[in-house]
């Protein structure tokens, strides 16, 4: 029976709807990776087609609204081994976020989310599993100390002597890889653990690669980038310094999980923290996605100075084309904060932005899946929005209702 609805917002109310499977969408603005194009779209079993369906179901009146893909976080830190995974996992669903990459957990973190994933309209997520690092290497404290039940940062310094003795999330939260040796032993474990990703720390590794509280060394970051390669995983490097970057795009890494100076703290020079005309140049020439955490610098004392430099590099790396992925980093929230400091920093190309939400994104996370577009045999998974985000980015948090692989979410 077909019904033709000339108000979104009743569809979305109206639970009769919830499960047909044929639709037209008529009177339309469809995001086309650069713009807007007005037209009408169909869905079918789940799929985006310009073909009718040979039966429909509903058809749907946009009446103008814009539409456009689902947005994606690329860093999540607050799902995996967060009590109140619950509570953001519905945040992520109501502002259209449908694809969250994991960058760093415990499996025990992961077997507790994925519980909550199993929910309908949940996010569809990567996990990263342990991170891989140097023997006393970043993130060890951050696993260890908890798992000794120290918590506080103040505490872990004081009993640090005591921590770094300890190794109860050695092949959980990290993997401590120091020589081939290392590498070859832990990387079925490694595989066993079915990571979706790996990540790898490349923390100032010219110069402190194999120290304690630091990252790989770069031979050894070498070799772990071969293995997952030839294991088809994908790699995304933690750096520090712009050398880093430059070491990570030499090792053919897949992405990069924040920008150098991402928390600076607006203390001496930000030199060490540059990114060359040449490195960018080879940054958009690979394609290598970069995740920028920009917003980790809104608590540095010299925040004048900070937010200049990361207005800077950020309004730079747009102009010149790099793939940049949004991602928050951020163990209570989505990535509210990281859109929100983006726009604080002055004037930003809107449209550069959206594509990063809803293309670029999403298609990182999942690079094998026909998302973050709409196209013929694509996943029919977007959002209705009242306002045109062009205008004002942040509009794109608003929507008037959702679809996800066919279905409405209510």
């Amino acid at each position: 029976m077909k019904k033709t609805l000339l108000s979104c917002l009743f569809f979305t109310l109206s639970l009769q709807f919830a499960f047909t499977q044929n639709y037209e969408f008529k009177n339309g603005n469809w995001y086309n990776g650069e713009g807007f194009t007005t037209g009408t779209w169909y869905v079918s079993k789940g799929v985006f087609s310009k073909k009718a369906p040979s039966t429909l179901d509903s058809v749907i009146d946009l009446q103008g609204r814009w539409v456009v893909p689902p947005m994606g976080d690329a860093f999540s830190s607050s799902v995996a081994d967060n009590p109140s995974a619950a509570n953001t996992l519905k945040m992520y669903s109501e502002e259209g976020t449908f694809y969250l990459q994991i960058l760093s957990n415990t499996l025990e973190g992961r077997a507790d989310a994925q519980k909550l994933l199993g929910k309908p309209g949940m996010p569809d997520v990567t996990f990263a599993n342990g991170g891989i690092t140097c023997t006393l290497g970043y993130p060890f404290v951050k696993y260890e100390g908890p798992a000794q039940g120290i918590r506080n940062p103040q505490t872990i310094a004081e009993q640090y002597g005591f921590i770094k003795e300890q190794r109860k999330m050695l092949g959980d939260g990290y993997w401590f890889v120091d020589s081939k040796d290392a590498l070859d032993k832990s990387w079925n474990k490694i595989k066993e653990q079915k990571p979706d990703v790996i990540s790898i720390y490349l923390l100032d590794s010219q110069n402190s690669g194999g120290k304690e509280s630091k990252g790989l060394s770069p031979d050894i970051a070498k070799l772990v980038v071969k293995k997952a390669h030839k294991s088809g995983l994908r790699v995304f490097a933690h750096v520090e310094t712009a050398e880093d970057v430059r070491l990570g795009m030499k090792l053919g890494v897949d992405g990069f999980a924040n920008i150098p100076g991402y928390n600076w703290d607006g203390t001496g020079a930000p030199s060490k923290y540059e990114l060359s005309d040449a490195d960018i140049k080879l940054l958009v020439k690979k394609k290598t996605a970069v995740i920028t955490l920009l917003a980790h610098g809104q608590s540095a004392g010299a925040r004048d100075t900070v937010q200049s430099f990361h207005a800077k590099t950020l309004k730079n790396l747009l102009a010149k084309g790099v793939n940049l992925l949004m991602g928050s980093d951020d163990e209570l929230r989505t990535t509210r904060g990281e859109l929100n400091y983006w726009y604080t920093l002055g004037y930003i190309e809107y449209p550069k932005v959206l594509k990063i939400l809803c293309e670029n994104t999403p298609r990182a996370i999942f690079p094998k899946r026909k998302i973050g577009r709409i196209d013929d045999g694509y996943e029919a998974s977007f959002l209705v929005l009242s306002d045109n985000p062009v205008n004002n980015i942040l509009k794109i948090r608003v929507a008037s209702f959702k679809m996800k692989n066919g279905r409405f979410l209510k």
